[in-house]
């Protein structure tokens, strides 16, 4: 206990006007104790991963904006070429090459987008167009998802001579042009929706699988998978159970970013004629055929070229906010 000496003539130094008193009251003191009570109070809300994560992605408004644009093509996709007056393949070369928000006089409808070469509405044939791209889209990554687990899994989980093997096969696969096998199943099977499905998927699924496969070697000494195989599971209910739940994180992300190269693919391949087959709709078809009468009617192409960007661009901004809020190190 320090105490504060009295000053002496003699002494008026800063270092002699305190003393140590070696004495201490124990009354001066006040016992505290345990708050049993307290201990048991919970500070902060214990909250899941999951939750945690979609928490800090609803606060992004990048994430919310992109999302709901998104909302809005699946389900404008899915009704608007229900309800529209017009049908996507109806041809009326007397109406060809309208500007936008033509008004029909004789039928008193109105053409939002106007009309191509061919007198079709644009504005139906725009979300036509949207639901083949989706379509392909979704149904692409569902199986590249599906496969490339599977196969990387496989893989990465017995290693050795078995990931040898598999790994040599997908890079000889991803080694093969992707065109070379869209002319080969196009000669083989029709043009349509369901070629390009297979088309894409036959090599698409390469790159979740190489994925998948360096996620489970990081995980494969893990103290959790070593006392699942000493209770007896077997490999498949291991890589089900415990390894896809611990990267599933991972496969949402990488598959929100994979859509938009499978969207884009699609529209590039009916740009060539490589696609989906007139008179069905397609965002490549429209801006292949907006190519041709550009100079003389531009929103025949920038129609189609602007949805296929935004959806592009909001798959992609979605993806890597995702991405930050899917991450653990980025919490704050």
């Amino acid at each position: 206990m320090i105490k504060k000496a009295t000053p002496s003539a003699e002494n008026n130094s800063a270092e002699s006007q305190y003393t140590i008193d070696s004495h201490i009251d124990a009354a001066e003191f006040t016992k505290v104790g345990t708050d049993e009570a307290g201990m048991e109070v919970i500070a902060r809300p214990s909250i899941s991963f999951w939750k945690d994560a979609f928490n800090r992605l609803r606060k992004s408004k990048v994430a919310v904006f992109c999302f709901a644009i998104l909302v809005l093509l699946i389900l404008g996709s899915i009704i608007l070429p229900a309800i529209c007056p017009f049908n996507f393949s109806q041809q009326n070369v007397a109406y060809s090459n309208q500007p936008p928000m033509w008004v029909d006089n004789v039928n008193q409808k109105v053409h939002i987008f106007g009309t191509d070469t061919l007198g079709r509405d644009i504005w139906v044939r725009v979300w036509m167009g949207a639901r083949v791209s989706l379509t392909v889209a979704f149904a692409v990554a569902l199986i590249d998802c599906i496969v490339g687990i599977i196969y990387g899994g496989i893989s990465g989980y017995f290693g050795g001579a078995v990931d040898n093997v598999m790994m040599r096969a997908v890079e000889i696969i991803s080694g093969i042009p992707y065109l070379i096998i869209v002319i080969l199943l196009l000669i083989v099977l029709p043009r349509g929706l369901m070629t390009i499905i297979i088309a894409y998927s036959i090599t698409g699924w390469t790159g979740m699988a190489r994925l998948i496969r360096g996620q489970v070697l990081s995980l494969r000494n893990q103290e959790f998978l070593i006392a699942a195989e000493s209770m007896g599971a077997k490999p498949a209910r291991i890589i089900a159970r415990h390894l896809a739940p611990n990267m599933l994180s991972l496969i949402v992300v990488n598959v929100t970013l994979d859509i938009p190269n499978v969207i884009f693919t699609e529209a590039f391949l009916s740009m060539l004629g490589l696609g989906i087959a007139p008179p069905q709709s397609s965002w490549g078809i429209m801006a292949n055929d907006g190519i041709n009468v550009f100079q003389i009617y531009p929103s025949q192409l920038w129609i189609p070229a602007l949805f296929i960007s935004i959806t592009m661009l909001a798959f992609n901004l979605l993806g890597d906010q995702m991405r930050d809020a899917f991450d653990p190190r980025l919490r704050r």
